[in-house]
């Protein structure tokens, strides 16, 4: 995770900063989805959506206090990258329930923002780069297939992470490591039970 600016403890407060760090935290871990909608979605371009959502009380925090320091996060994180590569959604608090979202351009962005693994590679870009040396399952009847195996592997991704969570893909989900589980059919839970890495092929058409 991106380390927070401690000097900004003076203006708004020590408790906001540590809420802010759960919520980063949050992400960081893998949005796990709690039944109120946190979670990442994958979009056909690379893109990335990340919403986190939780319980927010709001006699401890001020909304507008937490945006503004998760605004300068992502201008810092922007300014050392070049680029808008992060962009901040919406944040809004309704009924005790805070509602964050954060846009990514890619997965490296994901990634580096949050200090966790997140890769997304083609189907041969993986396999050349010798990131995936495992067998996977197939979502269909969870027979085991060597990952260097698998046919019709036109239009396939691979994303290789080591985050809990959910996370939608644009298309498919179609092969799935240990730990992992299909929850539709371009929908997937990263579980604790994961080991190390999670790996989750899918289709991008």
């Amino acid at each position: 995770m991106k380390a927070v600016n401690l000097m900004k403890i003076g203006k708004i407060g020590s408790s906001i900063l540590i809420f802010l760090l759960g919520i980063m935290t949050l992400a960081g871990c893998g949005n796990e989805d709690t039944g109120l909608g946190s979670g990442r979605v994958i979009n056909k371009d690379g893109s990335i959506k990340a919403t986190i959502v939780r319980e927010f009380d709001e006699t401890l925090y001020n909304v507008d206090e937490l945006k503004s320091m998760m605004d300068d996060e992502i201008s810092s994180y922007n300014f050392d990258n070049a680029g808008d590569k992060i962009t901040a959604g919406e944040v809004k608090c309704e009924e005790g329930i805070l509602t964050c979202v954060i846009n990514y351009a890619g997965a490296e962005d994901y990634a580096g923002f949050n200090n966790r693994r997140f890769v997304i590679e083609t189907y041969d870009e993986a396999l050349a780069s010798d990131i995936v040396k495992i067998s996977v399952k197939n979502v269909k009847d969870l027979s085991q297939v060597d990952f260097d195996m698998i046919e019709d592997n036109e239009y396939l991704y691979v994303l290789v992470t080591d985050e809990t969570g959910v996370i939608t893909f644009p298309g498919k989900v179609l092969y799935i490591s240990d730990g992992v589980e299909s929850i539709s059919k371009n929908k997937a839970d990263v579980t604790e039970n994961m080991d190390g890495l999670a790996y989750i092929i899918y289709k991008n058409k």
